[in-house]
């Protein structure tokens, strides 16, 4: 059974010292209001600061994260389909199996964060602070401007597929990180 849960009733026990979220589905209240720079029906979690958070196998859709900070947060599992982080930081936490499709990371802090076996199927890492990462699937994706070694992309079996690498140059692959082609 999902676990249904709103923005607001979020933050609220979160405030509360509630820490344990996991396999909550986020989901839309009519917030944000009108005033919102957003104009889809996502969720917007703007600046809010959820540090040490459990959300293990949650489902985001369409969820706006700018300056937001899960240092230390559990995403293991995390299902993010067309969501935002801006200027966030993601720091020394866990994104393990994590599916990022359509999501875009920009000029985010996700140093010490435990990205393996992510589905980052055109998902945007742009200008982002990133360690490494191992099988993950990578097509479409997009570091460029990312502060991440193009080897640390090509390398630990990811698979790769019309890939762009930090300094703009496109993998077209498919092929796995270490060089060999997938067909």
């Amino acid at each position: 059974m999902v676990w249904k849960i709103t923005p607001e009733e979020l933050l609220e026990r979160y405030a509360d010292g509630e820490r344990n979220f996991a396999g909550i589905e986020l989901v839309y209240s009519g917030w944000p209001s009108s005033s919102s720079k957003y104009s889809s029906p996502g969720i917007d979690l703007d600046g809010v600061v959820l540090r040490d958070i459990n959300l293990q196998g949650a489902y985001f859709d369409q969820v706006y994260l700018t300056g937001v900070d899960l240092t230390g947060a559990d995403l293991g599992g995390i299902f993010m389909r067309g969501c935002n982080l801006v200027e966030g930081i993601i720091r020394d936490a866990n994104l393990r199996t994590a599916n990022l499709e359509q999501s875009g990371f920009f000029d985010a802090d996700l140093r010490g964060t435990n990205l393996d076996y992510m589905n980052a199927c055109g998902a945007g890492f742009r200008g982002v602070q990133i360690g490494s990462f191992e099988r993950a699937i990578l097509a479409y994706t997009d570091f460029e401007g990312a502060h991440i070694s193009s080897n640390l992309i090509c390398r630990g079996q990811n698979l790769i597929w019309h890939t762009t690498m930090p300094d703009g140059n496109v993998v077209e692959g498919p092929q796995w990180g270490n060089g060999r082609d997938a067909r």
